[in-house]
């Protein structure tokens, strides 16, 4: 019998498990549960003496359980003792911000003022319909959730089985969202920070749901505002429609007239209709191209090289070749639509 518990290895907490050799597959889940239910922890296994150690890549969660696999068998459920903490971390920010989503809305994202705990989105991110009802199976069970590196931005898929016409989940059971209707996405308190602290309070943003989106993103159908030769002023890109928030910030850049990048703060306007940037230094004059992505996507996940739910009978749903597109400006002249 492997003997298993909380403990320290040098300063870092750890759990220690005795009387183990080398070579054995130590691995640790949040929550009580058969192996493959809840997501597996990051972390390294260390020799300390004759025992064998692993070391969290993130802190122990306070009142949280954790499952301890050996060789794939479980070998003990340790509940994390919960300390007195204060709650300090809060929701910032839900997106997308517009208020009218598609019903083939794909994602959402969460972000928050700390670094926060893994395993706790399923049970404290949900949709309420406008009557108050838990939208139940809207959102896509995963074992992995999707966080940004510094843990502080989580993204929240809706079912895409639900989403693609022709699959099994759109025939049986239909689209999570409904045209004309609202819901409301919300994050409870219940959600934990990395040091097992809940949120300072939930937060929640309503939406109203509008008809399908299912177009090619056309960087050649947005208009550029110019700025002026020499100036500090930012470029300022207006979308013809909402475009994905994560993916803009890293999705368009600008390049000078000799293909060198331009550096400087960007933003993302509201409701994700705008994008800008103001260089770190003035601007020279000649012809400029803001460098679009083909993986850039609207709220749907339409992007620029192809739709999401294509048509097959549709010819302007053909893919596209996946290459960046440049989209032209001068500064010193006035922008009309390019």
């Amino acid at each position: 019998m492997t003997d298993v518990s909380w403990s320290c290895c040098g300063d870092d907490d750890c759990i220690r498990l005795g009387g183990l050799d080398v070579g054995a597959l130590v691995q640790v889940r949040v929550g009580a549960a058969a192996a493959g239910h809840f997501p597996a922890m990051a972390g390294t296994v260390r020799r300390d003496g004759n025992d064998l150690c692993f070391l969290p890549r993130f802190a122990f969660v306070g009142g949280t359980t954790y499952t301890v696999f050996v060789d794939g068998v479980t070998a003990a459920i340790l509940e994390r003792p919960r300390p007195h903490l204060v709650a300090t971390t809060e929701v910032l920010e839900i997106r997308p911000s517009a208020s009218v989503v598609p019903r083939n809305l794909l994602r959402f994202y969460v972000r928050f003022s700390a670094t926060m705990s893994e395993g706790y989105a399923a049970g404290h991110v949900r949709l309420f319909d406008e009557d108050g009802t838990v939208m139940a199976g809207a959102l896509l069970p995963t074992e992995h959730e999707l966080w940004d590196a510094d843990r502080q931005r989580l993204t929240i898929l809706l079912d895409p089985g639900r989403i693609k016409r022709g699959l099994v989940g759109h025939r049986e059971v239909g689209y999570p969202l409904w045209t004309g209707n609202s819901f409301r996405v919300v994050i409870d308190d219940g959600f934990r920070d990395a040091r097992g602290a809940p949120l300072r309070g939930g937060a929640e943003r309503r939406y109203e749901v509008g008809d399908d989106e299912r177009r090619l993103v056309e960087p050649h159908d947005w208009v550029v505002t110019a700025p002026q030769s020499q100036s500090l002023e930012p470029v300022v890109v207006v979308f013809e429609r909402p475009l994905d928030h994560g993916l803009l910030a890293r999705c368009l850049r600008v390049v000078d007239p000799h293909g060198q990048s331009v550096y400087g703060r960007v933003e993302v306007g509201p409701d994700e209709r705008s994008w800008l940037l103001t260089p770190a230094e003035r601007w020279a004059s000649g012809t400029h191209q803001i460098v679009v992505d083909p993986v850039l996507e609207d709220l749907a996940g339409n992007s620029v090289s192809r739709v999401f739910d294509r048509d097959l009978a549709r010819a302007a749903d053909e893919p596209r070749a996946v290459r960046p597109i440049g989209v032209p400006f001068a500064p010193g002249y006035d922008t009309a639509k390019t």
